[in-house]
């Protein structure tokens, strides 16, 4: 059944807030902003494998609940295995994805506790995927179309209490339908192309029913890696020779390379070496130049990752989860970004104390 925006909880909901709802992405955020928020003890409820967190602030009871990612997902309304497929709505992802069942719990503690909130606040990563979970939670689980918004670009204490005193009056609507855009033509993308491609397979060869998938990026990389592929096949490595000198003057030493850095022809090289064996180098020119050398520029998450590949051989997920880890514990800012500027209100000196 397609989730369904439950208006009449609205009825419900008085003008002055009693109970306030903060919607996290993650459990650790959930704790994480609960510790934060909590003028007194924080009351840990557990509902089966579901931890929520139930503080008080300026005398008004708060809920943190955490998701899990996305708690919705979009799939075909009706019609069997064809294309092109335009009919597609929310549904609740552990219906839509076996790999999502997990999630349904959450979503259950979810709906649960919106039926006990008078106002909402949104607390997800604040990216376009962050607010699309966010909102899909507001309408379909909590059955409102707005809340308010903290927006915080690290978890520390300062940075959260400054978020939550300082809410933004409605979610960030350009990244929420920016992102319910990009959502909608990945799903017209990946399955139109991906049936009309094992239509075209299935038709063209006797290999039984394959499946030959597609994606807005999956496609256009794998060109990429093809075309690169056929490039590395296609090379034909040449030999060629460099000459180094080994110097030492006043009891200090140091290596000279021959002007012309690659020679493609052997007998010219050994020639080189004939003319200068046994020979004296002389020093015909020294120049000196000062340069300007700029801090490098903050990581995202594209160069973070070449980088700890380059360094450390991490694997792409596992510099990700790492980040992640450490984002959720404080220590680092918001790293699922592809922004190489860090907001002026991150507090730098908190982070590096955290």
């Amino acid at each position: 059944m397609s989730p369904k925006t439950e208006s009449q909880k609205n009825e419900k909901r008085t003008e002055t807030a009693k109970t306030t709802m903060i919607i996290t992405e993650k459990p650790t955020a959930a704790h994480r902003i609960a510790e934060t928020l909590a003028q007194g003890k924080v009351e840990d409820i557990k509902e089966g494998d579901i931890t929520y967190y139930l503080i008080e602030r300026q005398g008004k009871r708060i809920i943190t609940v955490p998701s899990v990612g996305h708690l919705y997902a979009l799939k075909q309304v009706e019609g069997g295995w064809k294309y092109p497929v335009f009919n597609v709505e929310w549904q609740e992802a552990h219906s839509v994805h076996k790999s999502s069942r997990f999630s349904k719990k959450y979503l259950d503690s979810i709906k649960k506790l919106g039926t006990e909130a008078d106002e909402f606040v949104g607390a997800t990563d604040l990216d376009i995927e962050g607010e699309v979970i966010l909102l899909n939670i507001l309408r379909y689980a909590c059955g409102v179309d707005d809340a308010k918004r903290m927006r915080f670009s690290t978890l520390t204490k300062v940075d959260l209490e400054k978020a939550y005193e300082n809410t933004s009056p409605t979610i960030d609507w350009g990244l929420a339908n920016a992102g319910l855009t990009r959502h909608v033509l990945d799903f017209y993308w990946g399955v139109n192309t991906s049936r009309a491609l094992t239509s075209a397979l299935n038709k063209a060869a006797n290999l039984g029913f394959k499946i030959l998938s597609a994606g807005r990026v999956q496609a256009p990389t794998l060109r990429i890696l093809t075309r690169k592929e056929k490039e590395i096949r296609q090379f034909v490595p040449q030999l060629f020779w460099q000459i180094e000198l080994q110097l030492e003057a006043d009891s200090e030493k140091f290596t000279a390379q021959y002007v012309e850095d690659k020679i493609w022809d052997k007998e010219k090289a050994d020639q080189i070496l004939r003319d200068i064996e046994g020979k004296e180098a002389k020093v015909d020119r020294v120049t000196t130049r000062r340069y300007k050398h700029h801090p490098p520029i903050p990581f995202d998450l594209t160069t973070l990752q070449v980088e700890a590949y380059r360094l450390f051989g991490y694997t792409p997920t596992r510099t990700t989860s790492v980040a992640q880890n450490l984002y959720s514990n404080g220590h680092i800012s918001y790293p699922r970004t592809s922004s190489q500027q860090l907001p002026s209100t991150i507090n730098y000196k908190e982070i590096l104390q955290a």
